[in-house]
């Protein structure tokens, strides 16, 4: 086994045993940050119960994402310039002092803020662990590592409710921030003992004025997004100065650009056809995937009837089939090399499973809607994975972190679209005054419920829809091109003990 771990297989940098190192580092990090997503949701009504505020209740999740959604072109540009270790670890770093400052919280105002902190650290860790597995697999062999992170997702988002539920009952909603210090420390101890060294990359800057920019714009047109329809009408002068704050601030950002030495998102990338398609195909994905996510469990409880608990029953299996179908087809492209056949498949079943969901009804089991929610799993598993590979492939060493980071980007801003768009269909189905209250959808009476699920069906269909869109765009538009075996060299890498 030692003579094993110590061989560099052929196309690797590095021994095995150093790539299974730093490989066991950059998934601590991510369940450290993927949890941290599903285990406030269970604490959130204690934790507004204990500080109060309850009109800053989804500012503790908002707050996080906006924050997630700005910082990570930034940290994949700073990774580019100044070495994924050193950006890597101060993403960590940030994570876990926003951790431990969300439980000193006092006030919901101090948590939202804190929050905020946290978002800042996990818009970094995201694309830098998969920019990671990019700098230290070679592209034939990533497919199965990088389908291990699905199943590290997914085993985040099983294990957050629970434990969640289970911190708060036995000790106090504070440990749900807590517990991220242990977890975090471990992470940023084998980041930083394992994951090579690289040094500043001569002639390479960061535009610091157009980052800051593109932030401001991000997080109005994210603010749109999602105040429309939930804390404004659409039509309401805060909706719309948001969008139009985003559009000026957008049209400033591609000014400041055509000036800057080097553009803080990676346009020239985009020339490359498979990073295009990758990128569109990946927001796509990420209106789909919201859809299924944030509105099966809405239907279980809503129409269905069922608590809360029970809409478990449905998410869970999703997940792991999500996991199961992630690993598999990693490790198929590993050993074919071949890739779009998984995404093409990927996006028609998620396609076909988001049609069933349409035609679900009041008479629906929970069994079968469990059934078409592993179907969607399986899709999803299938495909997730699968771009991020598409766009690595085609991207130089040298820019490995601006193009995961533009990945995460594409799929936090498609989410959020999807979102908006899935929610205002569901609205508009609605008769004025039936939108259920998301605290007790379960106690709707059988005329609404009947009525919220001819409502959902469009949404259904709509983000059916979508996934086609996303499968003609990869039949026509995505070129294969073969799975490099071997790792781009980059300069400027120290080698360390």
């Amino acid at each position: 086994m030692r003579s094993r771990l110590a061989r560099t297989l052929p196309g690797y940098q590095h021994s095995l045993g150093r790539v299974l190192a730093v490989y066991l580092g950059v998934m601590f990090a991510m369940f450290l940050a993927a949890l941290d997503q599903t285990i406030i949701a269970t604490a959130l009504p204690h934790i507004v119960s204990d500080l109060g505020g309850v009109a800053s209740y989804s500012w503790a999740i908002t707050g996080y994402l906006l924050a997630a959604t700005v910082a990570a072109p930034l940290a994949g540009k700073l990774a580019d310039v100044h070495g994924r270790r050193t950006v890597f670890l101060a993403a960590i770093g940030i994570f876990v002092v926003g951790s431990a400052l969300c439980g000193t919280a006092q006030d919901m105002t101090q948590l939202v803020v804190f929050r905020g902190l946290q978002g800042l650290g996990a818009g970094g860790i995201f694309p830098l662990a998969l920019a990671t597995v990019g700098g230290i697999v070679p592209p034939r062999e990533r497919g199965r590592y990088q389908g291990l992170v699905g199943a590290t997702f997914a085993a985040a988002s099983i294990a957050g409710p629970a434990l969640g539920g289970f911190l708060v009952d036995q000790a106090s909603w504070r440990w749900i921030f807590y517990v991220n210090l242990p977890v975090g420390a471990v992470a940023f101890v084998l980041v930083a003992l394992t994951q090579p060294r690289e040094a500043r990359r001569a002639g390479r800057s960061v535009d610091y004025p157009g980052a800051v920019v593109l932030a401001g714009g991000t997080a109005a047109l994210l603010l749109g997004l999602v105040w429309g329809g939930r804390d404004y009408a659409w039509g309401s002068a805060e909706v719309i100065g948001a969008f139009a704050a985003a559009a000026v601030l957008l049209v400033v950002f591609a000014l400041v650009e055509r000036r800057a030495r080097e553009t803080i998102l990676p346009f020239v990338l985009l020339r490359a056809r498979p990073v295009a398609v990758g990128l569109a195909a990946t927001l796509l994905g990420g209106m789909a995937l919201l859809g299924t996510i944030a509105f099966v469990p809405l239907f279980v409880q809503g129409v269905l009837g069922k608590s809360a608990s029970a809409s478990g029953v449905v998410v869970t299996p999703f997940l792991i089939a999500a996991a199961g179908a992630s690993v598999l087809s990693g490790a198929w492209v590993s050993r074919s090399g071949r890739y779009k056949a998984n995404a093409l498949l990927g996006f028609a079943v998620l396609a076909a499973a988001l049609f069933l969901f349409s035609r679900m009804s009041l008479g629906t089991t929970t069994g079968r809607a469990a059934l078409y929610a592993v179907l969607a799993g399986v899709g999803l598993g299938l495909v997730i994975q699968v771009l991020v590979l598409v766009v690595q492939n085609a991207v130089p060493a040298g820019q490995m972190g601006s193009a995961t980071a533009l990945i995460q980007f594409a799929r936090t801003i498609g989410g959020t679209i999807g979102v908006a768009v899935l929610s205002a269909i569901v609205s508009a189905g609605l008769p004025p005054g039936r939108v259920p209250r998301a605290a007790e959808p379960q106690a709707l009476p059988p005329l609404f419920r009947a009525e919220l699920a001819d409502a959902m069906r469009p949404a259904f269909l709509v983000a059916a829809g979508v996934c086609v869109a996303a499968f003609l765009l990869l039949v026509f538009g995505l070129e294969e091109r073969p799975l490099r075996r071997r790792l781009e060299v980059e300069g400027g890498l120290e080698p360390t003990g």
